[in-house]
């Protein structure tokens, strides 16, 4: 017998899971025939089903807003136009009526879309600029490149750290074990981890936060139940993953965790965010930049899309001579030696403090915070502040 490999146990794990799911959905009966169906004909005639419609959701036929004088363009696949009902997206009334999720065409910027929460229908939002639309669902908010397109011939090659995560094995296992094992590079876990970043965060209290590469929602959903901000975007560019954070979302909320923030789902390329110039409070990115292809376009658009006084918080590995930097209290000295270690597999970057740092500064980030331990580290910058250009037409 042959030993198995990881993502034989990752899918057999998936489908455990699954054969566990619809055994619970199935009811159980040791009935005989004619009993049961005269039960059911029972329940059939004497059942009353009561719909329970959002307080927070727009009126019928109202048209998502836009901004520079530009009327919004959707094309539904049914007739409403609400939002949906779901553990994602429940908050108190008053709160979740003032909230509202900007975004734009990820081709131009120019065409932006508001969004009170996740569509209840298929839809399409259409920026006349670009002639181009972009295709939205219930499951998530897609604002790639090639959304709503179909390309016959061409075929972006994706970086291997992207891909990987666009597995639904591995968004499937990502809770399931992967995340923990962080811990070997001294990662604290998500509790501690999310109340290091709600430190940085607070500039962004009651405003909305962006988790990008989101993964399958860790971050997202303690934002959203912390009360501490109006609406929490989960991005990520993986679609698996955005499946596994909707999942967890409607299943993981804690008995009695009452009302929490609602939560846009959106697909988005970190290298060109939907967002408007000078719109995000706050960007969050855990234990992701060392995944990205081009981290150095990445902090580009994050500085362009945060607002004056905005932060970007991120987590990540640090290169394995981290430690002994830190124990000398000199990362200079210990340089040298990293010439000598292997790279990481091809799919990913381990950082040095002086290269966050110095992406940071070079996209006009400044005040350069960071905690470290072990080979992880957490790190801030903010965007200057400046005069608002969220309301410029940005020619």
């Amino acid at each position: 017998t042959t030993t198995p490999t990881f993502f034989q146990l990752a899918s057999s794990m998936m489908l455990q899971q699954q054969g566990r799911l619809t055994r619970q959905q199935r009811p159980k009966s040791t009935c005989s025939a004619p009993t049961m169906a005269r039960t059911m004909a029972s329940c059939s005639s004497n059942t009353t089903t009561t719909q329970r419609r959002p307080t927070w959701a727009v009126k019928e036929g109202r048209p998502i807003s836009m901004h520079h004088g530009m009327r919004a363009h959707v094309v539904p696949h049914a007739a409403s136009v609400d939002t949906a009902p779901s553990a994602a997206s429940r908050t108190e009334s008053s709160a979740s009526a003032s909230t509202s999720f900007e975004l734009c065409c990820p081709i131009c910027f120019k065409q932006r879309f508001s969004l009170p929460g996740m569509p209840k229908t298929s839809q399409a939002l259409a920026c006349t600029r670009c002639a181009r639309s972009f295709s939205t669902t219930p499951a998530y908010v897609d604002l790639t490149l090639t959304s709503g397109v179909k390309q016959k011939v061409y075929n972006q090659k994706q970086w291997g750290g992207t891909e990987l995560f666009r597995s639904p094995v591995i968004s499937f296992v990502y809770e399931r074990g992967w995340r923990q094992g962080f811990s070997w590079a001294g990662f604290p876990g998500v509790d501690k981890e999310t109340e290091m970043a709600m430190r940085y965060l607070r500039p962004a209290y009651g405003k909305v936060v962006v988790d990008m590469s989101c993964g399958s929602g860790l971050f997202t959903r303690r934002f959203a139940r912390s009360g501490k901000f109006a609406g929490v975007v989960a991005a990520d560019f993986s679609e698996s993953m955005l499946g596994q954070t909707k999942t967890f979302l409607e299943e993981r909320a804690p008995p009695g965790s009452g009302a929490q923030a609602p939560v846009l789902l959106l697909r988005a390329d970190v290298g060109r965010l939907p967002f408007p110039t000078g719109s995000v409070a706050a960007l969050h990115a855990g234990a992701a930049i060392h995944c990205w292809p081009n981290p150095q376009a990445a902090l580009a658009e994050i500085s362009r899309v945060l607002a004056p006084g905005g932060v970007f918080v991120g987590t990540t590995f640090m290169v394995p001579t981290a430690p002994l930097g830190q124990a000398l209290g000199n990362d200079d000295l210990v340089r040298p030696l990293n010439q000598l270690q292997d790279a990481p597999r091809g799919q990913y970057k381990w950082w040095e403090e002086e290269e966050l740092r110095d992406l940071c500064t070079g996209v006009g980030l400044q005040g350069f915070e960071r905690e470290r331990q072990w080979r992880f580290i957490m790190f801030a910058a903010r965007k200057p502040m400046g005069p608002d250009v969220t309301n410029s037409d940005d020619e």
